[in-house]
Formats: C-alpha cells, structure tokens, sequence
C-alpha cells in the first residue's frame, strides 16, 4: 500500500467538506463574504482565476439563488478548462503537418540509406520510401496516443480520439476553441461543432461560424448542432442535398455490451424508415399493454419492455420465415406434416389493433415545413423536418412532393412568427395546436428536445375566457408540465412573446431562444 501523503489527505478532507456544505438546506440569504467572492469570480470572467475564487465560497452558506449562479461560473469555468486540455493535448501531440513532416521524412532518409535504396531503381526507391514513411506515421500516432493514454489514465483508443479532436479544433476551428476558452462553448459545443464541420471547405466553414457564433451564449448542444445544419443547408444546399442522397444508402446495425447482462441494438438508416419503425412499436406496445392489463389488472409491464419484446418477436420471426422457406422441398429429417402444423397453429400474441393517443397535444406534426417560395423553386432556405431538423431545399421539395396533402400556415412579415388564430375557447382547436407546434417546434422549456408531437399545449396564464391565443399558449412535454404543476416553475411571457419559465426555488428565469423557422430570405451568399 503507498503512504498517503499529508497533502493528498488535506484535499481529501477540503472535498468532504464542500461534499457536506453542498448537502445542506440553503439559507434563505447569503453570507456576505461568500457572495463577494461569487461577485467577484463572476468579474474575472472563466479561468484560472475564478475557479481560485469559487473555490472558497463555502456552499452552506450560499442561498438557493446563488448556487444556481455559482453552478453557472463554475461550468463556464468548466468550458475553459475543456480549451485548456484541448490546447495541451494538441501542444503533446504535434500538428498534423508542417514540423513532424520534416521529422518523419528526416527518418525515412536514414532508413532508405540504411536499406543500401541508392542500389534500387527509381520506382523501388519511390515504392520502400512510401512504405517507410507510412510506417513511421503509423508507429508515430501509436506511440503518440500510447504516451497520452498512459498519462492520462485513459484507454489508447480514447487517447488517440482525443489527440484527432485536439488536432482538427486547433488547426481547423480555432473560433470554436476560442468560444469554449470564453466559457460559452463547453464539451457538447466542440464535440457538435467538430462533428457537422468536420468535412466542411475552410471557407464555407468560416460562414457558418459566422452565423452561428452570435448565439453562442444561449445554444445548448442540440440546438447549436440544428443551426449549424441550417447554416449550412442554406449555404451549401447542392452540397449538403448530394451528401443526405449519398447517405441514404447506408445502413448499420450495432451492438454494444453493457454492464449486468445486458446490450444495446441500434439501427441506423433513412431518418422517416427508423422513426416509422419506432412509431410502429410504440403501437404495438401500447396496444399490447392494453389487452394485457384487461386480463391482469396488476401487470407491471412498461410500455418500454413491450417495445423491446415486440422488435425481437418480429426479428425472430422473420429468420423463422427464412429458415422454413429454406426447408420446402428439403426437408429436415424427422419432421412431419403434423410438426408443421403445430407451428402454423400458434397463437399470435402481438395480433393487437392499433393503439390511440389521448390528450390536448397535436397528434401528428408535418411531415417538412417549407416557405412557399422554396416551395415554387424562387428561392433556396432550408426545410425543416419536425423531430428531425434542418434539410436542404432540393430534399425538403422532395419530401413536400412525396406529402398526401398540404397546409398553409400565415407568416407575420416583420417578426415572422406564425399569425393568431382564435382565442375564446379552453382547449386550443386543432389549427391553433398545429399552429403553435409549428412555431415552437420543441417543449419550450430552453434545454428539453422532445418535439411538440410528444408535447401538451398549455396557457402561460390561466384561461380567462379570451386568451386562448398564440401569445398565450405554448408547447410543454408531460413531464415537465408535471414540474410546473407541482408548483416548481411558472411560465409567463417576454415582451417578445416568448416562453419564460421563473424557478419558484431560486428566482432566477430561463426564456425559450426557439427562433422563427423562416427568417427573411437574403440574396444567395457569394
């Protein structure tokens, strides 16, 4: 056993301490030197130097409204530190051009002359110098992520993702890095931006950091990644539409162990196949569940285990189909008539109707939501695709052209937010559901991603008997239109009309940044 050192049992008292403080019921003000020092982190802005500061704050003594802002400095210090090791990793590492180039073919030339090549002739000379050189990058990345995994306690192949992420961040997007070093862009942002720009041209990747960096102290991940798709669908929609077709092509099914004897399946194909499939088993689960508890009043069975139990009942008896078509005119020896017989007399147990959905919450969603002028092939903005995100213009024509029916939704020329559409009754009428589904997209809590398909339609201000409006009314999912019930959050209205949820625990607030699908159309860039 190694001794533990003074200093290491030191840290590990001062973190059971702030363990402990962090545990207490706040007090209902803070105390006056500990709420100095959050003022004061909050002026150093995120770094070293804050962190050093918020370190001292003793928690216990920070009222509910102060840790909400402490927790913020502490995760924009958090962002910082993401920079910091993305710049020390790639400072380990090297670039991917320039000095190692001289080092490696500095390497090659002493093999070659090593390997006697001035015997060789010129094309066996080109053909070992090729083979050493890709031989000695090779054996240089190994060793390279070998030497960060070691350092780092992590495992080679998570080393050497991390030495790519680090080279591609620096050398290609150093105004992502920049973002995160300001605290604005934490993991999530440098993983999302690094992955929908990671193919993109230098130029064009400039553009659409352009357009999305001025919305980086409100984007959260998910939101950062569906503007960038729409950056990038209205600058390069040729481009993107030519990789989305190239891509529909693909398919993969993947399999990953868990812990306590269990794996994860995971299909991967064409955005509506996957989510018909899903839809379809959420039915088929519903529906099951239903006759399920009409025999046994007492099941607990989740509508989740029934998904799963009706996705491998249907794999199972597709090979089972394949293997009995493989068996006709060949048959197994020992089978009978009355063998298959039996098998055909099965009892379908998933031979269920279809499941329907209740609640004031907009059934379906469209299927692609495109301006008219998209639409008639005048103009290039991006479609958006309920659940899914921003397609090019030439895909969502495609999709609109595969679409049974249309509907036309107003645009307000100044704001463009979707126009009213009635006021004097509880429950919103379909039109204003689809209305407001459209114009939110999402639950309007900032952070939550479930599509208003999944969602409620609520009033921000209790029914008056005439504010049954668009201002008024708003998309919330279930569980958290649960929180505000309970009394956690009220949800009131900006001067812009949007979204504001207030924390009954702390005080502070929290707007919806949802923009209008459809911005004015600008003249093409370039």
């Amino acid at each position: 056993m190694h001794p533990t050192s003074p200093h290491l049992a030191h840290t590990t008292r001062g973190a059971q301490s702030a363990i402990d403080a962090a545990l207490t019921q706040p007090p209902p003000a803070s105390d006056d030197r500990d709420r100095h020092l959050l003022d004061l982190a909050d002026a150093a802005g995120a770094g070293g130097q804050a962190l050093a500061l918020l370190e001292q704050i003793d928690l216990a003594r920070l009222s509910a409204h102060d840790r909400i802002s402490h927790l913020r400095q502490v995760t924009a210090c958090a962002a910082w530190f993401e920079a910091f090791q993305t710049i020390a990793t790639a400072a380990v590492s090297g670039p991917a051009s320039g000095w190692p180039e001289d080092a490696v073919d500095a390497q090659v030339r002493s093999e070659l002359a090593d390997a006697g090549a001035d015997g060789l002739t010129e094309v066996e000379q080109a053909a070992l110098s090729t083979h050493v050189r890709d031989e000695s990058w090779e054996v240089r990345e190994r060793a390279i992520a070998l030497e960060v995994s070691l350092a780092t306690r992590v495992s080679p192949r998570t080393a050497a993702r991390r030495v790519e992420s680090a080279r591609l961040l620096l050398e290609q997007l150093p105004r992502a890095v920049g973002e995160s070093w300001t605290g604005r862009w934490g993991y999530g942002h440098l993983r999302v931006t690094e992955k929908e720009l990671l193919d993109v041209p230098a130029p064009l990747r400039e553009q659409v950091l352009d357009d999305v960096i001025a919305y980086a102290d409100t984007d959260h991940p998910r939101r950062l990644s569906e503007r960038l798709r729409k950056s990038l669908a209205r600058r390069d929609a040729a481009g993107m539409a030519a990789r989305t077709r190239e891509r529909s092509r693909r398919r993969a099914v993947s399999v990953w162990n868990l812990s306590d004897g269990q794996s994860r399946l995971a299909f991967t194909g064409p955005y509506e196949v996957v989510n018909q499939a899903n839809r379809h088993l959420g039915e088929l689960a519903h529906a099951r569940k239903a006759m399920v508890r009409a025999h046994d009043p007492q099941s607990l069975c989740s509508v989740d285990s029934l998904r799963f139990d009706a996705a491998m009942t249907g794999i199972r008896r597709l090979h089972a189909g394949l293997v009995d078509a493989a068996a006709v005119g060949s048959p197994t020896p020992g089978s009978s008539p009355a063998a298959d017989a039996r098998v055909d007399e099965r009892v379908d147990e998933w031979a269920v109707p279809r499941a329907g959905t209740t609640g004031s919450r907009p059934r379906e969603q469209a299927t692609i939501i495109i301006d008219v002028a998209t639409a008639l092939h005048l103009a290039q903005e991006p479609g958006f695709v309920p659940g899914y995100g921003w397609v090019p213009a030439p895909i969502a024509r495609e999709i609109l052209a595969d679409s049974a029916s249309w509907q036309r939704w107003l645009l307000d020329d100044s704001s463009r937010e979707l126009i009213d559409a009635g006021a004097r009754r509880y429950r919103p009428g379909r039109a204003l559901r689809d209305l407001v589904a459209g114009r939110d997209v999402t639950c309007t809590a900032d952070t939550c991603t479930r599509p208003a398909s999944e969602a409620q339609v609520d009033h921000a201000i209790d029914f008056d008997g005439a504010n049954t409006t668009p201002g008024n009314v708003h998309v919330v999912c279930g569980p958290d239109h649960l929180a505000v019930t309970a009394g956690h959050f009220i949800i009131d209205s900006d001067d812009e009309g949007r979204a504001v949820w207030i924390s009954a625990g702390s005080g502070h607030t929290y707007p919806s940044h949802v923009e209008p699908l459809h911005e004015r159309c600008e003249p093409p860039p370039g």
